[in-house]
């Protein structure tokens, strides 16, 4: 029997988490032209639904709109009940002793959370099990940007491109990896015991902001297969790949699993430090905030500040699982990527 559309939203959102809304939107591509997703997806999408499959005319749900459930006006239109007083003869009414107070009743209207906004809902109520710490360390970013200057020149005068500051900082934490490779393992109950799960393979799963037509923001979080074992420009290659996937639309259903590690960037938007929330079945994600020189120094001319030896600096945290890694493991871990960026 085919799925009805909630069923469907439920099912996308158990299967890809915080990425369900991408994968709502390649269904309804799907269901009006099959051709407009990759085989893979159409593959997925038509074991998905099953014999309702060709029924291009259907389309996901919106649950987030549904209103709650009313009594069909009943309280509107329902007369009040006359009372003995009210069939009485009329009274001269007593004169008012104090202006009466006008009272507003605040509308307001209950939505249900569904689909994907739903598995969100439950990964964040998940994610309150794994008992997590955060370390930060604050890094000046001086030689990171002649670094990074000297690169890109090269990289222009042979038609190559340019590196970001999150490229060479997503590498140097997986070259501190190589160092801390712990910290790449996961936590599992296994035959009803707390188990380590030692991984080889590092997939680095990227957080990247997209906006969408009406306005909106959704954030994907594809990641980079066995990123470690990558050169520097295997990896950019890479990293910029499946940015430019994802602001396509042309994400794959295995981008989205097996993530190991994560890296977000709240810093492109001015945060200064974050702590984000850790997802189950990983045991790190790093957060970097923006560069910027201190709040107290920013107004100053940048010649005074060379001359004061003032430096742009970043703020990178690091959330771990507490049952698998420990402080002094993040700390020196952080500590590692200082040396690298530098």
């Amino acid at each position: 029997m085919a799925q009805t559309s909630t069923d469907l939203s439920e099912i996308i959102a158990e299967n890809f988490g915080a990425n369900a809304t991408y994968v709502e939107g390649l269904l309804g591509r799907f269901r009006s032209n099959p051709e407009l997703v990759d085989e893979s997806w159409r593959a997925y999408f038509t074991e998905l639904l099953g014999d309702g499959a060709g029924n291009a005319a259907a389309t996901v749900s919106n649950t987030a709109g549904e209103a709650r459930p009313t009594d069909n006006g009943a309280r509107e239109t329902a007369a009040p009940a006359k009372t003995a007083e009210a069939t009485a003869p009329a009274k001269a009414a007593a004169p008012a002793t104090k202006p009466a107070v006008a009272t507003t009743t605040e509308q307001v209207e209950a939505v249900p959370i569904r689909g994907a906004a739903l598995k969100i809902v439950e990964n964040m109520d998940a994610s309150l099990a794994v008992p997590t710490a955060t370390s930060q360390r604050r890094i000046p970013v001086k030689l990171l940007d002649e670094n990074r200057r000297m690169i890109n020149q090269y990289l222009q005068e042979n038609d190559r491109g340019k590196v970001s500051y999150t490229h060479l900082i997503a590498w140097a934490l997986l070259r501190a990896l190589d160092q801390f490779s712990q910290l790449n393992d996961g936590f599992e109950t296994v035959a009803g015991a707390p188990a380590r799960i030692h991984r080889a393979q590092i997939n680095l799963g990227v957080a990247i902001d997209l906006t969408k037509k009406d306005g909106t923001r959704t954030l994907l979080v594809p990641n980079i297969k066995d990123a470690g074992k990558l050169s520097f420009p295997q990896f950019t290659q890479a990293y910029d790949d499946v940015i430019k996937r994802a602001r396509e639309g042309k994400l794959q259903i295995a981008d989205f699993q097996g993530t190991t590690i994560s890296l977000t960037n709240p810093g492109t938007i001015g945060t200064v430090a974050s702590t984000p929330r850790l997802m189950v079945g990983q045991s790190l994600i790093i957060a970097t905030g923006a560069i910027e020189y201190p709040a107290e120094y920013q107004a100053m001319a940048p010649e005074a500040l060379s001359q004061l030896g003032i430096s742009k600096a970043i703020t990178i945290s690091s959330t771990y699982d507490h049952r698998i890694v420990q402080g002094a493991e993040s700390g020196a871990f952080l500590a590692r990527v200082h040396e690298l960026i530098l």
